[in-house]
């Protein structure tokens, strides 16, 4: 609560607690002054003279729930201001609560204090008007409403005026003789002044008939956010219409029928009113705590199945929608995959843009009437946000787990082929050399020609060095063993110079990477040689290395035709799935005509994967 606050609740409770004092100690406690009919707090002279014929006594508990209702319009109103402060409902309603206990020194025996507070009986309801009208803010938007504002204001105080005017309450027979001192007399002129109180009256009926019509049609014609925000207002607005209609009713066609109790009655409006006010605003308060619990929903189910109807829920608005953003149909589309324009806030409609990473992801439209709880909103939208967030990190983990198992199910499949492909060498490598071995050393055991067993001895010998060669080839191709002794350069200079295209060693790796990243670059850059060789149709390859930012960055490029790309299956898809392994990247850059262009970013700290 910020100091400025403070002292706008300390200015305004000093102000009511001073006035509630006044009112205390101008009250004249005699017999008279409490029998006294003009006295009758919140009634014109008519209905006060009309109430009299039953006797109507002032008293304590009277008194009570006169500074009570002050109290409770006051407090009501420091609640709604101090919450929304851009608002003019907490101040028209706090000013409402000063007035109606400034009103109270009608009860005092003097003439001042007495004609003031006959003056101020009515101020408090053209105060409280344009909340009705214009709630929830209290701001009046149209002409015709502030016409009827000040039609009120007139009648208020021009109104109560004249009723005055021509009307000594001292003259005016009752059970109970007033001992009250009228300054505002003119004259007393009995006719003139009955004629005035009964077109006041008439006036009042009239303009309480309309503003009870106006709550009551507003209401059927609201939204549904609306009207789940006014239901109470309207509630209490109308039960406060009423009972005003059915005193003045009472007062002009049947004097004398008044009862005390239907007097206390009198009370009940202006309690309910603030209430009904404070209603509004705990409302919203449990409206973000609700958006609060909304957050829950994230956890357990998909952002569209549980998440948008706890938001409905919390802000009372079933229309509430979210529509995401289609970046390929550049447009925002609804739950039903339909293209949606947003509203333009033209008719009861409004929409926030919500934005991840600086880029549109969504819209949420929601009932313009929410327009007036920023504060509400603020916290709908980030809730909003942070459930797409989470939303997307579901997905891009689900995309993830399910790139996990193809990678998975690729390297199942690569080491399958690497198997069967290392048994066919053997089988048609190796291992005939070593049985065409094999077959002409026991010819040679069998021949007795010493020239031509010396022949069969050194074509065997030949076959076992082939077979001992081939062999030696598949081993390196297993695992060069010049790769763990002298280190990845080495290794792919020998590779360079069995290679069947032209290829050139650029750069060295200092420091040394770990074992298992040294295999993957060595695997990746042969790879690359073969299938330069096989498919670029270029003359030479090129392969540079080096440490970049405690990541390993190789890079092949060729002359070649260009047009490769990563197929599933195919050998690129396996030198990525490689890289992937060890955390890091493959890129490719291939375009027709261009060559090919492979970069790998290993990172040079990865665990040893050997």
């Amino acid at each position: 609560m910020t100091p400025r606050t403070i002292a706008l609740i300390g200015g305004v409770t000093a102000c009511a607690a001073a006035l509630s004092v006044a009112v205390v100690l101008s009250v004249d406690w005699s017999e008279a002054a409490l029998y006294d009919p003009a006295r009758i707090l919140l009634l014109g002279p008519r209905e006060a003279f009309s109430a009299a014929q039953h006797s109507p006594v002032f008293g304590r508990v009277e008194l009570t729930l006169f500074l009570l209702a002050g109290a409770s319009f006051v407090a009501s109103g420091l609640f709604t201001w101090t919450n929304r402060p851009r608002d003019l409902a907490g101040p028209l309603f706090v000013l409402a609560g000063l007035v109606w206990l400034a009103c109270g020194v009608r009860r005092s025996s003097d003439p001042v204090l007495f004609t003031a507070g006959a003056v101020l009986t009515n101020i408090y309801l053209p105060v409280m008007i344009p909340v009705l009208l214009g709630f929830p803010s209290g701001r009046l938007h149209r002409s015709w409403e502030r016409w009827c504002v000040r039609a009120c204001w007139a009648l208020a105080v021009f109104g109560v005026w004249a009723e005055w005017m021509f009307f000594d309450p001292r003259q005016v027979p009752a059970p109970h003789r007033s001992t009250s001192v009228n300054l505002l007399l003119i004259r007393h002129d009995p006719v003139l002044a009955d004629r005035i109180q009964l077109t006041v009256g008439a006036l009042a009926f009239l303009i309480g008939v309309v503003l009870i019509t106006i709550v009551i049609v507003r209401w059927r014609s609201g939204t549904a956010a609306y009207r789940s925000g006014f239901a109470p207002v309207l509630v209490f607005a109308t039960i406060a219409g009423l009972i005003i209609l059915w005193i003045l009713s009472t007062a002009v066609l049947s004097p004398g029928s008044l009862h005390a109790w239907t007097l206390d009655l009198r009370y009940i409006p202006i309690v309910l009113l603030p209430m009904a006010i404070a209603y509004g605003q705990v409302r919203y308060r449990m409206a973000r705590a609700a958006v609060g619990d909304a957050m829950v929903e994230i956890g357990a189910t998909p952002i569209n199945a549980g998440f948008v109807e706890a938001l409905r829920r919390a802000l009372h608005d079933p229309t509430l929608e979210l529509w995401n953003f289609d970046a390929e149909r550049s447009g925002y589309v609804d739950d039903h995959g339909a293209l949606r324009k947003l509203p333009q806030g033209t008719d009861h409609r409004m929409a926030t843009i919500l934005e991840l990473d600086g880029a549109a992801a969504a819209a949420l439209v929601y009932d313009k009437q929410l327009q007036a709880e920023p504060e509400l909103l603020a916290a709908v939208r980030g809730a909003t946000e942070l459930a797409l967030g989470h939303e997307r990190l579901r997905n891009d983990l689900a995309a993830q787990l399910a790139e996990v198992r193809r990678s998975r199910e690729r390297i199942v499949a690569a080491g399958d082929a690497e198997r069967r492909r290392v048994e066919r060498d053997l089988h048609d490598g190796a291992q005939q050399r070593l049985v065409a071995a094999a077959l002409l050393l026991r010819r040679a055991q069998r021949a007795g020609d010493t020239a031509n067993r010396d022949d069969l001895v050194t074509q065997g010998a030949a076959e076992l060095d082939t077979a001992l060669a081939e062999l030696r080839e598949l081993a390196r191709g297993v695992f060069p063993p010049i790769l763990a002794e002298r280190g990845l350069t080495a290794a792919l200079t020998a590779l360079a110079e069995r290679a069947p295209i032209a290829a050139r060693i650029h750069g060295d790796l200092v420091p040394r990477p770990a074992p298992g990243v040294e295999l993957a670059a060595y695997f990746i850059a042969a790879e690359a040689l073969t299938n330069a060789a096989k498919h670029s149709g270029g003359t030479h390859v090129d392969i540079e290395m080096g440490v970049v930012d405690e990541s390993v960055q190789l890079t092949i490029g060729d002359d070649g035709r260009g047009g490769a790309d990563i197929r599933p299956g195919g050998g690129l898809s396996g030198l990525c799935d490689r890289a992937a392994a060890l955390g890091g990247q493959l890129r490719i850059a291939s375009a027709p005509g261009t060559g090919t262009v492979l970069t790998a970013m290993l990172p040079l700290r990865a665990k040893d994967t050997t």
